[in-house]
């Protein structure tokens, strides 16, 4: 039989993995069901345009925004239409070594 302080400690563990599964973060990705390309799509189509590291990848308001550096350091931020994965922004910046040359 379960002691008191273990039927406890249980009800608190379920508790707080309930809440967990409740909560949903802001940036989460969409269900497969709502027709949008996949986090990995979004990874694929990022390497594909230059991202050679992706340092985050969040979606947000039906876009998939990835941010990275490419093979020379330079940042990259990429912004993904979710629906069909097309390139609505991309801007590289220089890394600060390069800018100090000029």
């Amino acid at each position: 039989m379960l002691s008191r302080r273990s039927m406890a400690l249980a009800a608190m563990a379920t508790l707080a993995l309930s809440a967990r599964a409740m909560a949903q973060p802001s940036g989460t990705p969409p269900k497969p069901s709502d027709r949008t390309i996949s986090m990995e799509d979004a990874r694929r189509i990022a390497t594909e345009n230059g991202v050679a590291r992706i340092e985050e990848i969040k979606f947000d308001d039906g876009h998939w925004m990835v941010e990275g550096r490419d093979s020379l350091g330079s940042e990259i931020e990429i912004r993904l239409r979710a629906s069909d994965g097309a390139v609505l922004k991309l801007e590289r910046e220089r890394p600060a070594s390069a800018k100090a040359g000029n």
